[in-house]
């Protein structure tokens, strides 16, 4: 009574196996060649100066939403304030919750960085804690 359940069960796994190269022969092969060496083209680029001392400044603070990076950043504020009395500092993760987000394009990105312009920062300073 098994036996040609068992035989059926083989008829039936051995005729699925065989026509998957055939439906593969139906369809044409596409490849994307890459280069396995990683080379990267790297283009020149001038590095902002250096501040020599933040006294009348403006910093911004940028958190992405990551768990306790708005944590760090509430301490630094705290300790820039005792130190550096005189810099001004804006936690844009307060000001405006639409940029406390892990930027998901090129698009979201610049929008990001268009409003922490606005801020008329000298520095901004970002965490991406997790």
């Amino acid at each position: 009574m098994f036996r040609p359940l068992k035989t059926l069960a083989l008829t039936a796994l051995a005729a699925l196996c065989a026509s998957a190269p055939a439906l593969a022969a139906e369809q044409p092969q596409e490849w994307t060649l890459v280069n396995p060496a990683g080379a990267v083209e790297v283009a020149a680029v001038d590095p902002a100066p250096r501040l020599t001392s933040l006294d009348g400044k403006t910093v911004v603070l940028r958190w992405n939403s990551k768990n306790n990076g708005n944590v760090f950043l509430d301490r630094l504020a705290e300790l820039m304030a005792k130190r550096l009395p005189k810099t001004k500092v804006i936690k844009s993760y307060e000001l405006d919750k639409s940029l406390n987000a892990i930027s998901g394009s090129d698009k979201e990105s610049q929008r990001i960085a268009k409003v922490i312009l606005g801020m008329k920062p000298d520095l901004v300073i970002a965490a991406q804690c997790d």
